[in-house]
This record gives C-alpha cells, structure tokens and sequence, in this order.
C-alpha cells in the first residue's frame, strides 16, 4: 500500500482553506485525519464532510498558540486515531499595515500563532515520532512572503521568513532519522484568512471590523489557487519526501532578485576580517555548535 495510507495525521487550520484542502486529500489517501481549530463550528461541519465521505476523522479543539493546550490536544487525538505520524502545521493568520503602526499585540499575535505555533506542534509530536520509530513526516505552511519580503504584511512576512528558516533548521537535524520535513509557501490561495484574521485582530484590539479592508483582501484571494488542489499537491509531495513545495511559478523571478541581492553583496567582500571558522567547518559537513 502507497503511503499514506493507514496513517494517522495531525492538521491544524483544519476547518476551511488550505488545512481543509490537506484533510480532504489525506483522506482520499487513505490517511486518518485529526482536524484541529479554533472554529468550533466549521470544524464540526468539516469532520461531518469528511466522515460522510467514508473518512476515519475526529475534531480537537485547539489555538495553536497555546503551549498548554497542545500536548490534550495530541493526546486526544491519538485516542481516537492512534499513533500520528504525519504532522501538518498548517493554521496561520494576517495583519496588514505598515511596520511602524503595528500594534504590538498584533505583532505578537501574528507570530504565536505562525512561528510559535508551529514550534509547539514540532516540540510536541517530533518527541513522540523519534520514540516510536518508523516513517513519519512534519509540513509547516509558510509563504512565498516567507521568501520575498511583502510590504504592508510585515508581521505576516516576518513571520513567515522564520518558518522557513525553522523548517530548514529542522529537516537538518532530522536528516539522519526517517523523519521527513517539507515546507509548503504557497502564493495566492482562495482562502478565508483575510476575513478570519480581520474579525480576530479586531477583537483582539476591542475595535470595530474593518469590513471594507477585510472584503477587499477576500476579494483578491477569491482569484488564487484551488485549496484542494494545493491539499492534492502537498500530500503528492509528502509522498514523495519533498522538501520545498511551491503553487505559483510566476513568483521565481520576484524570489530570484532577492538570491542577486545576496549574491552581489558576498561578490563586495574583500576579506578584511579574515576566515570564518565556523563558516568552514559548515562547508567541511560539520556543525560548529556540536562538533
């Protein structure tokens, strides 16, 4: 039988986009699915959906950002599944405005939940994959704002760039296990985070919903990728054990100035400071933290 199926899998964001995309294809895949979210009501509607469709599915609540809550979470989970090996960290949302106007509960905000909690879901499960042994897999969501800097998403970005860099740090020092890592940035998808995070913001800072900007930015993301076809793409590239898995092509020239950039500033340095040990200990294949 093909992987992934008879597996259990962890998925958070779960209730609609590109969370419910990932359910549906990991489904159709012969996958059990815990579905976790913050939505209670659309989580139910989505276990109904996936129940009703022949799929072994449970619902758990949970905000991602809460370190107390993950390790119930994982624990219910398992008890209606059993063992999870595939964790897909998945639930993310979105401010928009310039840097200097960010409020700073929205920026911690912002970054509990992308960066963090994606931590807590790799410091919760990767434990428990090492102990039981076998093949098990880790998707953290990210975003080509994860690999381009986007004006007036600055939180959102930021946070984004440090998911990358936690998965590239992760599938480094899971590389001599058989656990896999793969990082999904996605461009534009037809999701509803633009309304979900607006309303959230919103009550967080105990003002008024910004309905105007909250529709326009809906009205953008209406025009972009299929999530389900996006759910398809990931689990054909977990299958796989691919690492970067990217929906839009059109980005590559964008992400490419940024590689130039860097490329032409190393071009400049003239050596002044002399060699960078630890630098020649990475290129020598060894780590200059550990070794």
């Amino acid at each position: 039988m093909a992987w992934p199926v008879g597996e259990a899998a962890f998925v958070t964001g779960a209730a609609s986009g590109i969370g419910l995309g990932i359910a549906r294809a990991l489904v159709r895949a012969g996958a059990k699915v815990a579905l976790a979210d913050v939505d209670d009501a659309r989580l139910a509607a989505a276990v109904d959906e996936l129940a009703a469709a022949g799929g072994t599915v449970t619902g758990v609540h949970l905000d991602v950002g809460d370190a107390s809550a993950w390790t119930t979470a994982a624990d219910r989970a398992e008890q209606a599944l059993g063992p999870i090996s595939i964790l897909c960290n998945n639930a993310g949302v979105a401010s928009t405005g310039p840097l200097e106007e960010i409020p700073t509960e929205v920026w911690r905000w912002v970054f509990s939940i992308n960066t963090e909690g994606q931590f807590l879901g790799i410091s919760t499960f990767v434990p428990r994959f090492k102990q039981r042994g076998g093949r098990a897999h880790v998707l953290n969501t990210a975003s080509l704002a994860g690999l381009l800097p986007m004006s007036m998403v600055g939180a959102y970005s930021a946070s984004k760039f440090a998911s990358v860099g936690l998965s590239m740090v992760l599938r480094d020092e899971l590389d001599a296990t058989d656990i896999d890592v793969s990082l999904l940035c996605p461009g534009t998808v037809a999701t509803r985070i633009s309304v979900t995070a607006t309303q959230a913001e919103a009550e967080l800072l105990g003002r008024e919903l910004n309905a105007a900007v909250a529709e326009a930015n809906h009205a953008m993301a209406a025009g972009g990728a299929d999530p389900d076809a996006v759910g398809t793409q990931v689990v054909e590239a977990m299958r796989e054990r691919q690492f970067l898995v990217l929906t839009h092509g059109e980005w590559a020239p964008l992400v490419a100035r940024i590689h130039e950039e860097v490329a032409q500033a190393f071009a400049s340095v003239d050596g002044r400071h002399g060699p960078d040990p630890a630098a020649a200990m990475l290129l020598e294949g060894a780590n200059p933290v550990t070794a």
